[in-house]
């Protein structure tokens, strides 16, 4: 990303979550920061078309400061604000930035990619289904803007074995503070 892209991906991210939902409080501010997102990931991506900024993405590995601190990993590779213009919608930018970061994940050797989906995102989540992430509504949580669905999308035949099955499902999601430890400086 350059930096005189700043405001744009800034601008679309905010664009792409509010045009489903509305994130408010200190998230907001960070979701319209990405040069302090690049600072504290492994690799911010943006997707253009005809040389115009319309998607962004934040990946992530445990140790990142935008890993969102899971004290047990269910995967070890994640990717976080994933966001495309709404008018470039149905054009394949989505699919290309995930498609991206599996590619990342395998590269770093991750068996697994875990992420955090909220519950009003749902045409997200079924591109994400389409793609062959699984919901894990034993790690969903709680945020102020709503429940956050954890899906996770195995790279290798025998991720299952490399982290913790599936627990029972809670009557009501647990808040996100109680379960993830959060290093946001």
């Amino acid at each position: 990303m350059l930096p005189e892209e700043d405001a744009r991906v800034g601008a679309l991210t905010l664009k792409s979550y509010d045009a489903y939902g509305r994130i408010e409080g200190p998230y907001r501010e960070h979701l319209a920061d990405p040069r302090r997102r690049l600072a504290r990931c492994t690799d911010l991506l943006v997707a253009e078309v005809d040389s115009e900024v319309v998607g962004t993405v934040t990946f992530v590995l445990p140790g990142d400061g935008e890993w969102e601190g899971r004290r047990i990993p269910a995967g070890d590779a994640s990717f976080r604000m994933l966001a495309v213009d709404p008018r470039a919608e149905g054009l394949g930018v989505g699919r290309a930035l995930v498609a991206a970061c599996i590619e990342r994940a395998r590269g770093h050797g991750a068996r697994r990619i875990v992420i955090t989906t909220m519950a009003w995102m749902d045409r997200a989540q079924r591109m994400y289904a389409r793609l062959g992430f699984q919901r894990r509504p034993d790690l969903d949580v709680r945020f102020p803007s709503g429940t956050g669905y954890v899906l996770t999308y195995d790279l290798v035949p025998d991720a299952g074995s490399a982290f913790p099955a599936a627990g029972e499902v809670p009557t009501e999601p647990p808040w996100y503070e109680d379960v993830w430890s959060l290093d946001r400086t």
